[in-house]
């Protein structure tokens, strides 16, 4: 949030003197914004789409998240079996640390796929809204 100095008898600079006026300002200038943003010519159609966009932004925080824990998963199973291999003998323990490992990486990968199949699967829900894509006769408005 940048701060902005307001014109008027504030503390030093015209700064606001709480913060928690700038933080209502902030407020009010983000409300604005979204109805300047989001107009629709029916108040149920402005809340549809308000769901609409946050569905969108739900599904799609899900799957950048459930990706990049699979990420890390793999990077550490890839870790794992280097590590194994770099440093540990020939032998029972090696091989059951890199089993493990390479198993980390295949599951890792079968979850980014899964989570890629997930968003392509429901990322449509942002328009599965009733009226939300569809437009309406003038009298029913």
């Amino acid at each position: 949030m940048n701060a902005k100095p307001c014109p008027g008898a504030h503390a030093v600079g015209g700064a606001k003197p709480h913060p928690w006026e700038a933080l209502a300002d902030e407020a009010a200038d983000s409300t604005g914004r979204l109805t300047r943003e989001l107009s629709a010519p029916h108040p149920a159609h402005a809340a549809l789409t308000a769901m609409a966009w946050q569905a969108n932004q739900t599904i799609t925080g899900q799957v950048s998240l459930s990706y990049a824990l699979a990420d890390l998963a793999r990077k550490q199973g890839q870790a794992v079996v280097a590590a194994a291999e770099r440093g540990l003998p020939e032998g029972p323990l090696r091989a059951t640390f890199v089993t493990a490992g390479k198993l980390q990486v295949h599951y890792a990968e079968t979850a980014a796929r899964w989570a890629i199949g997930f968003g392509r699967r429901f990322g449509h829900l942002a328009f599965a809204f009733p009226g939300s894509g569809a437009s309406r006769p003038a009298d029913a408005r």
